[in-house]
């Protein structure tokens, strides 16, 4: 069994140049807070450079980027800081029972670490809305913390990009191809739940803030426990979201944009869809110990890197 979850388990992080310019960090306290503040929680192995896509992974990085044009459009100021966690790549399939329990020992230092970046930087900045977002195992990160978050007023939104602790069912907003309803397919995770200690269903209070995305045949999102191995198509669709960004935003940024509500500023301004993703756009970030900086970013095309199978 161990060796098809070790191949299964949040297969093969996206990969890629990085975006130029995007640094990570707490934001600094009142009264320099931002409206927003985003923590990106990275996927399996995208912390081996930790300075590249904002330490959190091309899914994640990008989609702030996405999100940040929406925001400062209104008027508002958005900074961020990735989930300084080990994000470790996806265990050898014999690696056997040693190399998984590292794997689950990376994701739990995750969700501790998540836990404790949000409440450091809920306590600097208490009205600042806060958008939690991870892909892969970063999901996972991100998931884990929802239940103890549920009733937390500064969480605006999550979003769960190829969740591993994926619930059919669960209470939350479904995007992509997955039937949100099947229960011949959940998140890996979700196979073996008191093994891999995987989240219960969410309470709608903060369900309805937490966007899930999750495509068809997914090796990790979308498992399949009939299945008799991982197959290469699986696989290419776990790995295939960054994708979705080759001259155009991502489908989800737009709901997360209206999850974090009317701006207190003025109105909103015309909100882009989907396909009108520009380019180059420039954000304000806060670094971690450091003032904001301005920076100019520029898309390259992802590459994806295969699990070890």
């Amino acid at each position: 069994m161990f060796r098809r979850i070790t191949t299964l388990t949040c297969a093969a992080a996206v990969a890629g140049a990085a975006l130029v310019g995007l640094t990570a960090g707490i934001a600094q306290a009142d009264p320099g807070c931002p409206d927003v503040h985003w923590i990106g929680a990275a996927g399996s192995g995208e912390r081996v450079d930790p300075t590249a896509d904002g330490g959190m992974g091309k899914v994640v990085y990008q989609s702030l980027r996405d999100l940040t044009q929406q925001v400062q459009r209104d008027g508002r100021t958005i900074t961020a800081e990735a989930v300084d966690y080990p994000a470790v790549p996806v265990p050898d399939e014999d690696g056997g029972v040693m190399a998984w329990a590292g794997f689950m020992s990376s994701v739990d230092a995750g969700a501790a670490a998540l836990g404790a970046q949000y409440a450091s930087f809920s306590q600097l900045c208490p009205t600042t809305k806060v958008v939690l977002a991870g892909y892969s195992q970063g999901a996972m990160v991100v998931h884990r913390n929802l239940q103890a978050l549920a009733d937390s007023p500064n969480v605006a939104a999550a979003l769960l990009v190829a969740d591993g602790d994926r619930l059919p069912g669960d209470n939350v907003i479904s995007m992509g191809s997955v039937n949100p309803g099947s229960t011949k397919t959940l998140g890996v995770a979700q196979d073996w739940p008191i093994l891999a200690h995987a989240p219960a269903k969410l309470p709608l209070s903060i369900g309805s803030r937490t966007i899930s995305v999750c495509d068809r045949g997914d090796a990790v999102c979308d498992y399949d426990p009939d299945a008799d191995a991982v197959s290469p198509a699986a696989v290419a669709i776990h790995t295939s979201y960054a994708l979705s960004t080759a001259g155009s935003g991502y489908a989800w940024t737009s709901p997360v944009y209206q999850l974090l509500g009317p701006s207190p500023t003025g109105p909103q301004g015309p909100l882009p869809g989907p396909d009108a993703r520009a380019v180059n756009s420039t954000t304000a970030p806060a670094g971690r110990n450091s003032a904001a900086s301005t920076a100019t970013m520029a898309s390259t095309a992802p590459a994806a890197d295969n699990p070890v199978r």
